[in-house]
């Protein structure tokens, strides 16, 4: 249940175009606090068998807004009305169109409502459209409702009888076999206090919709007031939203904050999960929102062009589709046109349900457990429908094994499996905390708690944000390991691989998982860090050999003083080739024996620091040098001039100031 403050005043939520501000600027009159449960419920039925009218004797709201609608005498767009059953019970209800034409919008109404009322005129009894409207209904898991047959001033009883027999009849085996059946008049008022009795039953049976989970708001009716701008409605299927939030329009990425909230005719500071509801957006101009649209959080939904899904034909007279069809997916208040990827054959039969792709023309958004009904290609028959599975699935190769094992996760496994189910698939590079919570459709907080026991159970490993299955984990450090030996074998003088050149060979990852890793393995005895550089710890080599030629090069570098050989020089004197005396040099320079002044240009270490020492200490009794004073104080040519004062600038011994050197600080 949940607290309900019911305010006198007036409402932009029944209609689009009401007289006055529905936000006036004035106390309010009168405030009624209740604990007050909702429900919504739709109408389902032929053309012409009485559902606006039956609505409008049971609330006294007409549904039809529309002048063409009401020249007509047909409900062509959506209607809305609501009605306090009881002081403890609000029921919205959402009025859908029964022409064969505007399914779409009966699809659009139906989705999000708790319960339906499914009509029937006694004088013309089950009809197309009852056929098509329930089958959808049963699509979208709809299992509550009641059959109203109407228009019983019209027929004896006889007739209701045959009517009552017909839809019996026509109920075998379908959902709302049981249902409670009524016949009334909305004319006279006959027996609908008897409806009235029956719904009441039906929400005792209806549990309050959780306020967990990510805001949506699937949009069904967008228009302006002066003085208040740009208002939505629409049925709230999860999640809460309050006055003062920003929320995202997708799929137009379009961003606004919410100026006021109403529902049924009240304004609430918080919309939740199950209610009707209309939103003020601030900043967003009524062409930047149509309906189909979806409203929530930003960074909580993400657009996809392909999603898994489980779908199920209905057993009507029609072809088997083939794979590769092209078919009009209805989903909430979105309509798209999808190619139907099957999985496991060629086509698939009525009444069968199989697992398969589906690739849209325009992206769309979707959740895991949203529902969806399939219409051919031209719109003209429902086909079937079924669930989201997947919004973000890998493009499976068809009638590969494994593909039943991923059905099965996604469609019966549990809320844990599902998760590690995701983090698998994010391979090497794992999943964020948040895009975690958009694919599964669960909340972060959902989220953190189902990744602690993830990690309890030794599944998943949380790095950062960033959830890393623990058998992709484990595969990443056999990699370091692996390329680290590799590395060694072809370059065995080298002391180790830089870690940058390292990650940059290995699978794409965050760079928080490559340092976990790395460290895990260095803990573990399994690698060597040093500075910039990974080596393994087993890598030895000829050490003998190794540092005779090392102290060759020392040797040679420290007798020559200022002046020291180039690359090949250094590899003639050593008896090396100059890739072996370059990666002796490398080992000697990380270790701190030998200084790289510039490109192939090595220093013993002692003569580096003698340098530091010699200047330093004519810039302490001349304050200022010039090239010429350090040529003549190493008695230096220009090839080794330049670069050693440029080294000094390095590390911040000297400063440069013209052509002059003074001490730094």
């Amino acid at each position: 249940m949940t607290l309900f403050v019911s305010c006198i005043g007036e409402s932009f939520f029944s209609s689009p175009f009401p007289l006055r501000n529905p936000f006036p600027a004035r106390p309010i009159r009168g405030i009624v606090l209740h604990i007050m449960k909702r429900i919504v419920v739709g109408t389902a039925g032929h053309i012409d068998h009485g559902k606006t009218t039956l609505i409008r004797a049971l609330t006294g709201i007409d549904c039809d807004r529309l002048k063409e609608e009401k020249e007509r005498g047909i409900t062509t767009e959506l209607g809305f009305a609501h009605w306090h059953l009881d002081e403890d019970l609000l029921v919205g209800i959402v009025d859908v169109p029964g022409h064969e034409k505007f399914v779409r919008h009966m699809v659009a109404g139906a989705w999000g409502i708790d319960t339906v009322l499914l009509v029937v005129a006694a004088d013309e009894g089950v009809m197309p459209q009852t056929r098509e409207h329930l089958d959808i209904c049963e699509m979208l898991g709809l299992t509550k409702g009641i059959v109203v047959i109407t228009k019983k001033d019209l027929v004896d009883e006889e007739m209701i009888e045959l009517a009552e027999e017909d839809i019996r009849d026509f109920l075998k085996g379908r959902v709302l076999e049981n249902a409670p059946l009524v016949a009334v008049s909305a004319t006279t008022g006959e027996n609908l206090d008897i409806l009235r009795t029956m719904l009441r039953d039906v929400s005792t049976h209806i549990g309050e919709k959780s306020r967990e989970g990510i805001f949506r708001l699937p949009i069904d009716r967008v228009f302006t007031l002066k003085g208040l701008g740009t208002i939505v409605t629409g049925t709230c299927i999860s999640g809460s939203l309050g006055v003062g939030e920003e929320v995202e329009l997708f799929p137009f990425t379009r961003k606004a904050r919410v100026r006021s909230i109403q529902a049924y005719h009240d304004d609430v500071k918080e919309a939740t999960a199950g209610q009707r509801i209309a939103l003020n957006l601030q900043g967003l101009d009524r062409q930047d929102v149509e309906r189909g649209s979806m409203v929530a959080r930003p960074d909580t939904l993400l657009l996809t062009s392909r999603i898994d899904a489980s779908l199920r034909l209905l057993k009507l007279p029609i072809k088997p589709i083939r794979h590769d069809s092209i078919l009009r997916f209805h989903i909430a208040t979105t309509q798209e046109e999808a190619r139907l990827v099957l999985l496991g054959s060629d086509q698939i039969e009525p009444g069968e349900e199989t697992f398969v792709q589906f690739v849209f023309k325009k992206p769309i958004v979707v959740l895991p457990g949203d529902r969806f009904i399939l219409r051919g290609s031209y719109a003209i028959q429902t086909v079937g429908g079924g669930r989201v599975l997947d919004i973000m699935p890998a493009r499976h190769k068809r009638k590969t094994e494994g593909l039943e094992k991923i059905y099965h996760t996604l469609n019966e496994g549990t809320d844990l499996q599902k998760v590690a189910y995701h983090v698998s698939k994010g391979g090497f590079q794992g999943v964020r905390q948040q895009a975690l919570s958009i694919v599964t459709g669960k909340d972060v907080t959902s989220i953190e708690n189902i990744g602690e026991v993830l990690q309890k159970e030794s599944v998943a490993r949380l790095v950062g944000k960033t959830y890393v299955h623990t058998d992709y984990f484990n595969a990443y450090q056999e990699k370091i390991l692996s390329f680290v030996g590799e590395y060694h074998k072809a370059n065995p003088l080298k002391i180790g691989i830089p870690k940058e050149e390292l990650r940059s060979r290995l699978p794409a990852t965050d760079v928080q998982v490559f340092q976990a890793a790395l460290d895990e393995c260095a803990t573990a005895g399994r690698i060597v860090v040093e500075k910039d550089r990974v080596g393994s710890r087993d890598h030895a080599g000829d050490t003998s050999q190794t540092d005779e030629f090392e102290k060759r090069i020392l040797d040679a570098l420290l007798s020559s003083g200022f002046t020291p050989p180039g690359l090949k020089g250094l590899a003639e004197t050593v008896g090396v080739t100059e890739k072996n005396a370059r990666e002796l040099l490398e080992r000697l320079v990380f270790r701190g024996g030998v200084v790289r002044v510039a490109q192939d240009m090595y220093f013993h270490r002692d003569m580096i620091e003698e340098l530091k020492v010699k200047a330093t200490n004519y810039l302490r009794n001349h304050h200022e040098m010039g090239p010429s004073d350090f040529k003549s104080e190493l008695n230096l040519s220009r090839k080794f001039l330049i670069p050693l004062l440029e080294y000094l600038d390095q590390i911040k011994v000297t400063i440069r100031k013209g052509d002059k050197r003074v001490l730094r600080g």
